[in-house]
């Protein structure tokens, strides 16, 4: 297991939680969300850069070659760029 931070490209739920998200040229489609947590300006040593609030989104994925994957995406709401932070495969 691998620390990326790499930007990606996430699809959203109408409710705003990850369905789809692309990494170096993968498609992964969202079959559950494991937890989420927030890490606010306040908190020590977690927020964005500029004080803003992060959110963390462990999820199930499989990518488009049907492998099973388990994915923390974290979520910039600041600039509301998403950033992949790990993937165990």
């Amino acid at each position: 297991m691998s620390l990326y931070n790499e930007r990606i490209d996430v699809r959203s739920t109408n409710g705003g939680h990850p369905a789809l998200f692309a990494w170096r040229g993968h498609m992964y489609r969202v079959r559950r969300i494991i937890g989420t947590w927030n890490t606010g300006a306040g908190d020590h040593g977690g927020a964005a850069p500029g004080g803003a609030d992060v959110r963390l989104v462990r999820v199930a994925a499989e990518s488009d070659d049907g492998e099973a994957n388990i994915a923390d995406i974290t979520l910039d709401t600041a600039t509301n760029n998403w950033t992949m932070r790990r993937l165990w495969g």
